[in-house]
């Protein structure tokens, strides 16, 4: 194996230093990559969505320290994760970040922490370790010999590997040992040395075998220790039979040995996870809601954690991405000059973290337009955006169009009547899909004051939010219950994602996203940025009750496509608006329907358009 997908999980980020420095040969290697994890480990009787302070304070650790590692060929990020037991949240991380190396600190030795909290994890995970696993001592020296005792355990070659990892690395020499029990006949020493000699011939770099005849295997690995500075041990077969706890004889042997010392496990068989009689079991609500709170503390960031604007730079430029900013726009001739120079200057002149700015203009009829290209950015009509397939009213069906005129890696979309704009409501929305490759949608959420003329009520606000929206997301889908705004309309999401979802044309776009991008890319996918206070035009209740009732119909006909039963009839789509002026009432019957759009990689325009910008995509 010539990459490394390595976990390195630590309950204190701020001691991995000499770690870090330890397994770096494993992130050097072509095509690897790394995770730091900081695991939080909260009370059983405390909700995890407790810990959301402690993981922002533990994100911005863990930043600083994995950007050393970013000058070399291997890449490193961090990560938290949150659970009620370490050790089950670092199984999950494992799989979640398809990990084949798991690296965890040795508590015994030199330098020992008394964590116990650790220690118990480490017992725990190697007792049955989700992938191949390797237990560090680190120490400071330098590395110019690494010593791996082989007996032809189930563990050897992966012992063998890791080693050779290391000396291609430093230019440390390879020296494989092999004890021989005096003891034992002709005919036995023949066939260990058959079987030492195939094993140390399987790896590609120059290896120093060395025999001794010894008794005591482990008195001999000791006096042979003593001239290397690091030595790496496979787990002999009576532990891969039995836990390889820290109370075992290798710790004894980790106590005695000198430098740094690694012992690896080669991951068992992985059992089946499904029954074939029950192929399916629903979650229960404990879980499902466990799962909520882990997501909110864990993918709940503030745009404070990104505004170092040159480390976002340096991160898409790392990545090689490009970055478009689109900007909705009807009748907004009053704050449009402001937003496109707020953005312009901060995030484009300043520093290149966007590429392009666009308005997406929906036909206004006063100086939107106008004014936003004197302000120096491209200005195009929706409606003359693949006018083949005609023209729906409606935000949602701007922002559709708009994926056909952006050209960035990564898009984002601002609503343009914010009066209190500012860079954050960008950088903080593209911060997590920078920092974080498995966060492909960012919703935006905020203080929406409600403002009456020159007075502010800073409780009011987001009232078709929680009077409809969130109810609707609680009762038929609590795996979304912990976005504090899913209608905000700030977000930003990864090209690909976002072209493979279909869009609601009006008030629904933004329920309509989040349902489809949770439901093909998983709650782990999205994330959440507290933007602040926002201050906007503030809507009537006569229209907020129009937007409701779009809203809940995309809540609905989603529901339906999810169970395949039709929930929506002709007669839904009618709403009844009641008017009462001067003492008199009547009804108003208003049709509000929003048309939905089909992923926008399935139009062929777009298809061809995008293979003509990429000629290389297969």
């Amino acid at each position: 194996m010539s990459h490394y997908r390595v976990l390195i999980p630590t309950t204190n980020p701020a001691r991995t230093g000499p770690l870090l420095k330890s397994v770096s040969p494993f992130l050097n290697a072509e095509d690897s990559r790394g995770t730091l994890l900081g695991v939080i480990e909260m009370a059983p009787e405390r909700p995890l969505s407790e810990g959301v302070e402690v993981a922002r304070a533990y994100r911005a650790l863990l930043s600083r320290i994995t950007r050393y590692a970013e000058r070399g060929p291997g890449e490193l990020r961090g990560q938290v994760r949150i659970a009620h037991v370490a050790a089950q949240g670092i199984r999950e991380a494992v799989l979640e970040t398809d990990t084949n190396l798991l690296i965890l600190e040795a508590g015994t030795g030199q330098g020992a922490r008394p964590d116990g909290l650790w220690v118990n994890a480490v017992e725990d995970i190697l007792v049955d370790p989700p992938c191949d696993v390797a237990l560090v001592r680190p120490d400071t020296a330098a590395i110019r010999s690494v010593l791996v005792p082989v007996r032809g355990g189930p563990s050897a070659e992966l012992a063998l590997r890791l080693a050779a990892t290391v000396c291609k690395d430093s230019g440390a020499e390879l020296v494989v040992l092999h004890v021989f029990n005096p003891r034992i006949s002709a005919e036995s020493r023949q066939r260990e040395e058959a079987a030492f000699l195939k094993l140390s011939s399987a790896v590609d770099v120059p290896v120093r075998r060395v025999t001794l005849f010894s008794s005591s295997v482990r008195e001999a690995i000791v006096r042979e220790a003593a001239q290397h500075q690091l030595v790496v041990l496979g787990a002999t077969m009576s532990l891969m039979h039995r836990p390889m706890v820290l109370g075992a004889p290798v710790s004894r042997l980790l106590r005695r040995l000198p430098g740094s010392v690694m012992v690896v496990k080669t991951a068992g068989p992985v059992s089946a996870l499904k029954d074939p009689d029950r192929p399916f079991r629903m979650e229960s609500r404990a879980a499902a809601a466990e799962r909520v709170d882990r997501w909110f503390a864990e993918n709940t960031f503030h745009s404070r954690e990104f505004a170092d604007l040159r480390r976002l730079v340096d991160l898409k430029q790392r990545q090689g991405v490009t970055i478009s900013l689109g900007l909705p726009t009807l009748n907004e001739q009053n704050t449009i000059g402001k937003v496109v120079r707020t953005f312009k200057h901060a995030l484009m002149e300043r520093v290149p973290l966007l590429d392009e700015i666009v308005v997406i203009d929906s036909g206004s009829s006063d100086r939107t337009a106008a004014i936003a290209e004197r302000a120096g950015v491209s200005v195009v009509q929706h409606s003359e955006i693949l006018p083949r397939y005609g023209a729906f009213h409606g935000k949602g069906e701007a922002l559709w169009k708009s994926l056909f005129m952006l050209k960035g890696d990564l898009i984002c979309w601002v609503d343009t009547d914010v009066t209190n704009i500012h860079p954050k409501f960008v950088y903080g929305l593209l911060g997590p899909l920078l920092s974080d490759p498995e966060i492909h949608y960012v919703k935006g959420f905020y203080r929406r004051p409600l403002q009456f003329g020159a007075e502010i009520q800073a409780q009011g606000g987001g009232r078709v939010t929680e009077l409809a929206a969130r109810p609707l997301l609680n009762l038929f889908f609590p795996e979304l219950s912990g976005l504090v705004q899913p209608l905000s309309g700030e977000y930003a999401g990864r090209r690909r994602v976002l072209e493979s979802v279909p869009f609601f044309t009006g008030y629904g776009v933004e329920l309509g996203l989040l349902l489809a991008i949770s439901e093909a890319y998983g709650l782990r996918a999205i994330a959440q940025v507290d933007l602040g206070m926002r201050v906007h035009r503030n809507q009537t209740l006569f229209d907020l009750s129009k937007m409701a009732f779009a809203i809940i119909q995309v809540g609905l006909k989603h529901l339906g496509d999810r169970h395949r039963i039709h929930l929506l009839e002709e007669v839904n789509k009618t709403m009844k608006l009641i008017h009462y002026e001067d003492e008199r009432y009547w009804i108003e019957q208003k049709e509000i329907e929003d048309q939905e759009r089909p992923p926008m990689n399935s139009v062929p325009e777009y298809f061809l358009a995008r293979h003509r910008a990429q000629p290389n995509a297969e």
